[in-house]
């Protein structure tokens, strides 16, 4: 029992050691559980460990120490009287001086104390000389201990190696005996799995490491003007910790307690401190570079920290923290934002070390959750703030990627657990909510923002109000977004944001310094836009030629003040514009410099070529849309370490650039945003790039929101923007080469589009490329990849351009209509149950009369009202289009997805709700073009019962993309319509549906589709249809109205018959003119057949007039609407 009792108090001393459990009243216990004090535990241990009298006096003189030490520090593990959250740390480990006199006795023992253990003893001594202030006495005690740099020396091997009797070891023993007194009398409080403690060689690594940090604190205060010398010293512990985190592990499984740390308290204590002072040092002392030092002791705190808990040395451990996502961004970031980011079509890979860069942040949080907490009145939480500004500064030095803003916002959350009303947090959170794509949140947030830092600065808080041009930058970004929300919804919603808007701007303009000249043409730039927002959404004709001019003048001014590619954008769409100042030549030399400043900015290059294709230079055109679609494909290829646009060059030489468009040196760009993406990557001029974290002379660490770039001029694209966007210029290219080639010479071209879509999400529909190119058999005149995808607009000018005069014909036009194909003979599926196909057309056959006349005179006499009372839209055009209809209703889906090859082979199947639900049978047409009427004629059987009521499921909001896809089908039906290829039109519209239910652009398809097959009334009611679901439809209202102007004669009656009836004469005028000061104000088509409607009435002067107008409007108009293509604002 003796020797038992000897192994047992030898393992209890070394675990009191180790756990640096100096002030506890029980660090011991006997070998029956009984607790021991710090002297009981020294005096069993000589009783029964005889011979080892310097052990226990080493031990007590050390515990001694180190609760003088600690006497008045805040934390345990703090020693000396440092300062919180400051680098000045010379007074650490030092006694203050009224306990100098208390500790002197002690080092008197130590220095009398002859021991055989002088490893022990000299460390013991140098642990007080520097305690005591003296540096010197201290390296001349660790210079007496051979091999201090080679730790390793002063560890056992391993625990049934005998001790060398140089380190606090117990007496020689046998492997059997070393056994033994692990079991019964030290498994109850030291853990089978920390040997490392019981054999010592945790409590020798401990030694080794203080020692190796009191040796480099020696030197920072004896030649403080040679810091190499410490890091020297500093680095000389990495061997050490690379054993500690080998050895040491993270929990114990045979303990209660969940983790290992309080067995390895003190190890732990100097570990930290070893790696604090060394990273402090080397953030003032030494540059940064991929080699660095520091990344090596930043790897060890970050794989250390895992084993504390998050309240062990919160101070220490919040400055690492911060000095490491520092660091990481002023390595890794660029100099300055990027002027022209590439946006990608594809979600990016994160960099590793922005992977690094969150895990310490979590870390943080978890540390802040433990040592920070609800600021009281009158106080802020400091370090919480400043970690959001942290996480955005990352978040912008990896890219600002939008699809990488979800994980800052939670922090953001998390923050205002614990802020109150904090303006950085709020400031953030409604960029990244906006750019995340939660619009509604970023409004209420951005309010928020506007309120908390209005009231601050009338209550007169200083230091507690956001900065002028925080400030300013903000309210200019939210009134920017106020007005792109407003322009993406049209209507009353609208108006409401741009109002908002208008007032953001007037705020900002409050702390806006007139000697800024960047912020303030800024603010000139958002407020052009803000005239032209409002100017578009108002629809009111008599203020809009006065906001599109005071538009024009902000742009002019901002370009002036300090020019930037978006204004130049801006510029170019305000001179484009239909009004008195526009100005076609000024608006393509705007737009290329717009290209020049922001070459990887897709939109930009899309713009040139809209305008280029107002003075039919198609050339020029198509070779600009080449450029930006080659944009657009090097951003889906991997990044390389190249930039993206090498393909530029290639592109151009493959193209052959006009000379006008030589604006500036590709190769020259291209070699520039190398150089861009070196800066990123640390190299400049192909040499590193040597930054350090903080001045040699700092003494506190900066506020991360010097980290922060200045707000982008508008949001980087996500990854569903880029698309959205490349898609849009690959539409204008299909109708620049419809226009030019006709749509037998762009058909071939949107197999390529389609291609394109599959590659970038991996499939167009349902059933990957469900066109006729898939189908195996075709009908005579089906041709491979007939799909063509245009706007509502322009389908419009595709429509009704043969009907217009010739002086509104361009040449152009002429040429298009030349190579239209000739009439082929189709012949339709035979008409299914109506009531079931559409409520509102009745059963049987009825006059013209009867059918439309007294519907048609309430609704003439409504819209007089309501476009005399000037209301902002028609949300009813007639009984008649309300009358059975209901929003979400009568789109029902048949029980499958319907089968698209089927559609282009002929086969019978089950349709989509604008289709039969029946078998398709065909119907024998006579070869005279017969009326729609006489399908009327056909007798048609009774209608089934009707099936019980059921109630109707909400149909789910399609997605970003499928909307996206809807519209591609669509319009896809357009081209095979004018290729005369009447079924694959028809499965187009159904595949349109499948995709955006909700979308009018189906139903103006099918509307059309009706009319191609001389159904005019059901085409009718497909237009009322749309109108129904967007009552400001331009496309949908200008051909219904083109149907009650310019009726067909019926075959079996007289041509008086063919005449318009008065009724819809007086209805088209209603609706066209609400439109022509309305949504299709800049729309040549709505003018001419107002002109027509107003010429049906004998009103000739406002037809001249009207006339007048569509001419110059269609002498000056884009391929494809402005708007729609490119936005009106970025």
């Amino acid at each position: 029992m003796a020797h038992g009792k000897d192994r047992h108090y030898w393992a209890q001393l070394r675990a009191a050691l180790t756990a640096g459990v100096w002030a506890s009243s029980a660090p011991a216990k006997t070998p029956h559980g009984g607790a021991l004090t710090w002297s009981e535990l020294i005096r069993k241990f000589n009783k029964h460990c005889t011979g080892f009298q310097d052990v226990a006096e080493i031990a007590s003189q050390t515990q001694a120490l180190s609760i003088w030490l600690s006497a008045n520090a805040t934390d345990e593990d703090q020693l000396g009287s440092e300062p919180d959250e400051q680098l000045c740390l010379e007074s650490e480990c030092m006694l203050l001086p009224e306990r100098v006199q208390e500790a002197t006795p002690g080092y008197d023992v130590l220095q009398k104390l002859q021991s055989t253990r002088s490893d022990s003893l000299f460390f013991a001594l140098a642990y007080y000389a520097y305690a005591l202030g003296e540096p010197s006495q201290c390296l001349n005690y660790l210079s007496k201990v051979p091999g201090i740099s080679d730790a390793q020396g002063h560890i056992p091997l391993s625990s049934t190696v005998r001790s060398d009797g140089s380190t606090l070891h117990p007496p020689g023993s046998t492997t059997d005996t070393s056994t033994s007194w692990t079991g019964t009398f030290v498994s109850a409080e030291i853990p089978p799995s920390t040997t490392n403690i019981i054999d010592g060689r945790a409590w020798a690594i401990a030694e080794s490491i203080r020692s190796i940090c009191l040796q480099g604190m020696c030197n920072e205060k004896l030649h403080s003007e040679d810091p190499e010398l410490a890091i020297q010293s500093y680095a000389t512990a990495i061997p050490l910790l690379n054993i500690t985190e080998f050895e040491i592990p993270r929990s114990l499984t045979a303990s209660a307690s969940p983790s290992s740390f309080p067995q390895y308290r003190e190890l732990w204590r100097w570990v930290e401190r070893v790696m604090f002072r060394a990273i402090t040092l080397l953030a003032r002392t030494r540059h940064l570079d991929d080699q660095g030092l520091i990344w090596n002791f930043f790897t060890h705190y970050e794989f250390c920290s895992a084993h504390w808990p998050p309240t062990f040395r919160t101070s220490h451990r919040s400055i690492i923290n911060v000095l490491h996502l520092r660091a990481l961004i002023v390595r890794f970031r660029a100099p300055s934002p990027p002027v022209n980011p590439s946006p990608s079509m594809q979600p990016e890979t994160p960099p590793q070390w922005f992977n690094t860069a969150r895990s310490i942040i979590n870390e943080y949080r978890t540390i802040l959750d433990k040592c920070s907490h609800f600021p009281r009145a009158g106080e802020r939480n400091v370090k919480v703030e400043d970690l959001v500004d942290l996480s955005v500064a990352v978040w912008e030095a990896s890219g600002a990627v939008a699809d990488r803003a979800q994980w800052v916002i939670d922090v953001l959350w998390w923050a205002t657990r614990l802020t109150f009303n904090s303006y950085r947090v709020f400031r953030h959170m409604s960029r990244l909510l906006y750019i995340s794509g939660d619009a509604e949140l970023a409004k209420r947030t951005l309010r928020l923002y506007v309120e908390v830092v209005s009231k601050t600065r009338a209550a007169g808080v200083d230091g507690d109000s956001d900065t002028d041009r925080h400030w300013v930058e903000t309210l200019v970004e939210g009134a920017r977004m106020f007005c792109r929300l407003a322009l993406s919804r049209l209507g009353s919603g609208g108006v409401e944001e741009a109002k908002e808007a208008g007032e953001l701007l007037e705020k900002a303009k409050t702390r806006l310094d007139s000697a800024d000249k960047e912020l303030v043409a800024r603010v000139v730039l958002a407020e052009g836009i803000w005239n032209t927002t409002t100017a578009i959404i108002e629809r009111d004709s008599r203020t809009r030629p006065t906001k599109l001019r005071n538009a024009l003048e902000r742009y002019i001014h901002s370009v002036e003040v300090f020019p930037t590619p978006s204004a130049h954008h801006q510029l170019a769409i305000a001179l484009a514009l239909p009004s008195p100042s526009q100005n076609l030549e000024d608006a393509i030399t705007s737009a290329r410099a717009a290209v020049e400043g922001a070459p990887n900015e897709i939109r930009h290059w899309h713009l040139l070529g809209l305008l280029l294709s107002t003075q039919e230079e198609w050339t020029k055109a198509q070779e600009v849309l080449e450029i930006g679609a080659s944009i657009t494909e090097s951003l889906s290829e991997p990044d390389e370490s190249s930039s993206h646009t090498e393909a530029y060059p290639d592109q151009t030489e493959k193209s052959g650039r006009s000379e006008d468009m030589a604006a500036r040196d590709l190769e020259t760009e291209k070699c520039a945003e190398v150089r861009s993406h070196d800066k990123i990557r640390g190299v400049a001029n192909g040499v590193h790039v040597h930054e350090m974290i903080l001045d040699p002379d700092a003494t506190t660490i900066p506020p991360s929101d010097t980290l922060l770039y200045a707000l982008p001029d508008h949001p980087d694209a996500a990854s569903q923007d880029a698309f959205e966007y490349a898609l849009q210029l690959r539409l204008t290219q299909m109708a620049l080469a419809e226009h030019v080639e006709g749509p037998e010479g762009a058909e071939a071209k949107w197999v390529d589009v389609f291609g394109w879509i599959a590659e970038q999400k991996g499939t167009v529909s349902e059933t990957q490329l469900r066109s006729s190119v898939d189908t195996g058999s075709r009908s005579a005149v089906t041709q491979p990849g007939s799909v063509v995808l245009v706007s509502e607009i322009q389908e419009t000018v595709l429509e009704v351009k043969t009907e217009l005069p010739s002086p509104i014909e361009s040449s152009a036009d002429q040429s298009t209509s030349r190579t239209r194909p000739p009439p082929i003979t189709v012949t339709p599926a035979t008409p299914a149950d109506t009531e079931r196909k559409f409520p509102l057309s009745p059963l049987l056959k009825r006059s013209s009369t009867d059918r439309d006349g007294s519907t048609g005179k309430k609704v003439q006499q409504m819209l007089k009202n309501r476009v005399h009372k000037g209301q902002a839209k028609i949300s009813t055009i007639s009984r008649r289009i309300g009358h059975g209809v209901v929003r979400n209703g009568n789109l029902k889906r048949a029980n499958s997805a319907p089968d698209f090859h089927a559609v282009l082979q002929n086969h019978h199947y089950q349709a989509s709700s604008i289709h039969s639900r029946r078998p398709l049978r065909s119907l024998k047409r006579n070869t005279n073009n017969e009326d729609s009427e006489v399908v009327d004629d056909c007798p048609v059987p009774p209608p089934p019962p009707t099936p019980p009521l059921q109630d109707a499921k909400p149909i789910p909001q399609a997605s970003r993309e499928d909307k996206l896809l809807s519209e591609l089908w669509a319009s896809s039906a357009a081209t095979f319509r004018r290729l005369g290829k009447i079924d694959q039109a028809k499965g187009a519209i159904q595949e349109a549906e499948v995709k955006n239910q909700e979308n009018p652009s189906v139903w103006v398809q099918f509307g059309l589709y009706h009319h191609a097959l001389n159904h005019d009334r059901q085409a009718i009611e497909a237009f009322q249809k749309a109108l129904f679901m967007s009552p400001d439809d331009v496309s949908a209202t200008v051909h219904m109205c083109r149907i009650y102007l310019t009726p067909r004669p019926s075959s079996r009656s007289s041509e008086s018959n063919a005449d318009p009836d008065p009724d819809k004469v007086d209805l088209s005028a209603g609706l066209l003119g609400y439109m022509s000061h309305g949504p299709g104000w800049d729309v040549p088509e709505v003018w001419y057949f107002l002109a027509k409607a107003y010429g049906l009435r004998g009103q000739k002067d406002k037809q001249r007039e009207c006339l007048t107008t569509a001419l110059s409007l269609s002498e000056n108009r884009c391929i494809r609407d402005l708007g729609r293509a490119v936005g009106w604002c970025l």
